[in-house]
């Protein structure tokens, strides 16, 4: 009768563990899935908070600003967002350009480099984690035939097979009614 015993103790021994380890591996495939559930809703939150942004109340006061809030808009565009969103989100960043970048940049035309711009950023898996206002320094404030201009720089995070990071320099100029508006920007590389 003690043989009997050995086996069922061992049968045992080997479902408890077996069932302590399913156990934790549900528990941590669970805490997984809320941290992802939990990036996720902020990113939507993020997003839902930029498409209800009502720029006649709160447009930007300062070109840093300005420019900070088009990096902020620029990096959820190419961070995964659908594409519903992307064309709302679009239509919301063209209050921040200038007359002049409007009127060489068409809606539909806008849309359909933008569209396809962020079709190849997807292929590519590339995504803009981060940005930053950087080089405060090296921003200027000029005068030129009667208008107001001024520069700002942001920095992007890229991953793409690691992380890079780009720099862009926004051109800015005050509007008619005393708004910095996006006239365009450049990269500038790596020194």
């Amino acid at each position: 009768m003690k043989k009997a015993k050995k086996p069922t103790s061992t049968i045992f021994t080997l479902i408890s563990i077996v069932a302590v380890v399913l156990a934790m591996l549900y528990v941590y495939q669970s805490q997984r899935a809320d941290k992802i559930k939990e990036t996720t809703l902020e990113k939507l939150t993020e997003v839902e908070k930029m498409l209800k942004t009502d720029l006649e109340k709160d447009y930007p006061k300062t070109p840093r600003e300005l420019a900070k809030l088009h990096g902020d808009m620029t990096r959820l565009l190419y961070s995964g967002i659908e594409d519903d969103e992307i064309k709302e989100l679009a239509i919301i960043i063209r209050d921040l350009y200038d007359k002049e970048f409007l009127d060489n940049n068409p809606k539909e035309k806008y849309l359909k480099n933008l569209y396809s711009d962020i079709a190849l950023w997807r292929e590519m898996k590339r995504k803009i984690e981060n940005n930053f206002v950087v080089n405060e320094q090296d921003e200027e404030l000029i005068v030129k035939d009667g208008k107001e201009y001024a520069t700002a720089y942001i920095s992007f995070t890229i991953t793409e097979k690691g992380k890079t990071t780009e720099l862009r320099r926004y051109i800015m100029r005050k509007d008619e009614e005393n708004k910095w508006k996006i006239l365009g920007w450049e990269y500038i590389p790596d020194k």
